[in-house]
Parts: structure tokens; sequence; C-alpha cells
């Protein structure tokens, strides 16, 4: 027997999903989808979300359905559904769940192909973050940070679900962080500034501390502007910046093409290019390396403290490279050791070492 979730925006349910249809042309984090999002990933079921094949979702609610499995399905005027990351055919909604073989490309639905709008050169950074609880501890500092480097400013509005109204305050995030304590925190953050950026963040109480994973997506430059060229220079110094806040696990920044709004399309894209890698202090303890010596070996350098460096290791460039490098940097290591050393959730790993740059199930 099927269980139902008495949810307003609930349009139909299944034995392991819960599907709600947006007919708007914004999908946003709104109180009442977030809402329907926690009550179906609590239930143990996954999230899917039906619009129109010219709708377009905002980063952050792209980030809240990868991180409860969920999918974002298309419906056509006239042909059928297609799921919205890979293009694929459905013959009904939750077909989505379905286990499936290789992607047939005579499967792909031809709406997924359609020409997109005009692309912007996009750099996405992913930090994972520790902080030790027995000192004062100020969260937002990596957001701050890469937010400075991207856009020459701080984010300027902040909040847990969209729109956005509170300005940036990193006291009172950290203060309702704390309050939330133990459960985990999931914050929003925006730049109004001439270069669109958005950043999402989730605080994560551990063994160790607080843990900070932030993900910041900012729009860089038109392929042909000056700026594009400087692309993994703005990379590195981004994740350098990253560096010098709290302890910094890992953090990857990879080089993609969007749109000028940041908001996702139904559309086919090319994959990210990694650009650069940083495996900070507990990583290089962990891989039993010398820091000086591992960067000269694999032409990176040394950031953060003195005392206890991390690694930033350049990789390659938007017009590719960067996925081949990574995997001759990483090759030797054992992966999932680092992963539990550096106590990484799979999904957070998943987001630094699998191609595509995403923690998407």
């Amino acid at each position: 027997m099927t269980l139902t979730i008495d949810h307003p925006l609930a349009d139909a349910t299944g034995e392991d999903w819960v599907l709600t249809e947006i007919h708007g042309e914004v999908l946003s984090l709104s109180q009442g989808l977030s809402d329907l999002i926690g009550r179906t990933a609590a239930a143990g079921r996954r999230p899917l979300v039906v619009s129109g094949e010219h709708a377009r979702m905002t980063e952050p609610l792209a980030e809240a359905l990868s991180a409860t499995q969920g999918h974002w399905i298309i419906r056509t005027r006239s042909d059928g559904f297609y799921d919205a990351r890979s293009g694929m055919r459905l013959d009904t909604p939750d077909a989505v769940l379905s286990p499936g073989g290789p992607l047939d490309p005579s499967r792909v639905h031809p709406a997924f192909v359609r020409a997109t709008i005009q692309s912007r050169l996009q750099l996405v950074v992913t930090v994972s973050t520790r902080h030790r609880v027995s000192r004062p501890v100020r969260l937002g500092g990596v957001l701050d940070a890469v937010s400075e480097v991207v856009t020459q400013a701080p984010p300027t509005h902040w909040g847990a679900l969209e729109p956005l109204l509170a300005a940036w305050d990193r006291d009172d995030l950290t203060e309702r962080s704390r309050r939330r304590m133990p459960s985990d925190s999931r914050w929003i953050a925006v730049s109004s500034s001439s270069r669109p950026l958005v950043g999402t963040l989730q605080v994560s109480r551990t063994g160790q501390g607080l843990e900070e994973t932030t993900r910041v997506v900012g729009d860089v430059a038109g392929a042909d502007d000056a700026a594009s060229a400087d692309l993994a220079g703005l990379a590195r110094r981004s994740l350098a910046a990253a560096a010098t806040v709290g302890m910094p696990l890992i953090g990857m920044a990879l080089g993609a093409l969007g749109a000028p709004d940041l908001a996702r399309r139904a559309t086919a894209s090319p994959a990210p290019e990694p650009l650069a890698l940083l495996v900070g202090p507990p990583g290089v303890r962990a891989l039993g390396v010398d820091a000086a010596s591992w960067t000269a070996e694999v032409g990176g350098t040394t950031v953060g403290s003195p005392r206890l460096p991390g690694v930033l290791i350049p990789l390659g460039s938007i017009d590719g490279g960067g996925w081949q490098r990574l995997d001759e940097v990483v090759a030797p290591l054992d992966r999932e050791k680092l992963w539990r050393l550096l106590g990484l959730a799979p999904a957070v790993a998943r987001t630094f070492f699998d191609r595509g740059g995403s923690a998407d199930a």
C-alpha cells in the first residue's frame, strides 16, 4: 500500500516518490517547495519536480533536489516527458527512477538538444572547510572570500529560501546555524554586483567540529571577452582565498558554460572543466606526503598557514585537459581512504572527483 503525503504541493505519490508539477517560468526554492522536498526526503522518498520545457531552475533548488536524490522532469507540449539532466525520454515522470543502462542517443528528446540562449563563462567553486568548536567560529568566510575575488565585493543578501530578503550578515548566519544544531543548516547567498553570483552553504556538526561546505557559481565573462583568458587564474585565486578560512579539507574550481542569470535550463550543456584543486592540511597529512615535495612533483604551490600548509594544484583550462590532469594527480591516491580520513560524505566526495562536478545521484 502506498502512503500519501498530505501536502498542498503534492500532485501525485508513489511507493518511493512524491511529485509536484509547477507551471511557472522560474522554479525556485520557495517555502512550500522546500517543505515538500524536506518532508519527502524524511519519509524516505525522492522528490520529482515536473515543469514545462522552457522553465528554468535556480541553483539553490537544483542543489536541494540533488541533496535529496530528486529529479527535474520536463513535460513537453505534445511529445511526452524527458529527464532534464540526461535528456532521456520518459513514458511517465516516475520512470526517471528506474535503473537504466548506458544512455541511448536515439532516446534523447529533441527538446533537450535545441539551441540554448546566450552562453556565459561561469566559475564554479566548491570547498569543504572544518572549524574547531574550541575556538570562536564565524561561518560564511569562504563564501565571503570567493565573492570578493570573483565580484570584488561580498554577497549582498542571504537566507534559507528564495527570494532572499536579508542583508548579508555572517554573524546572524552563524547564530542561526548554532540554534539549529545538531540539525544541519543550508543557506543561500547572492551578490547584486555587476557580476551575478549565487552561493549555497551547508553547515554540519561532526565529531571533529563544524564542517562547512560552500558552493559558489559566478558569472565571469562572455566566451570572447578578455576576462575569459584569466578564468584559470581566477579559479586559483578563489581557492587560495578559501584556503585562508578555517581548516580547508578539499576544494575544486571548475569552468562551465551557463546562462547569464545563473539558472539551469533543461537543455544539453558541455561538462564543466576542472581548473584547480585544493587539498587542505588534513588531506596532505592523510596522504603521508610532504607538502613542498608534493607540490614540486605535481606542479602546484603551498597555500594557507606556513605551519600547516595545503596544496593548490592547477589543472586545465576551459578549453579542456582538466579531467585528464586531475586523473593524473589523484591516480596514485586511495580516493576512498582520503574521503574517510577527511570525513567527507559520499555525495560531497563525488562533487570533487566525479566527471561533471555534481553531487547528483
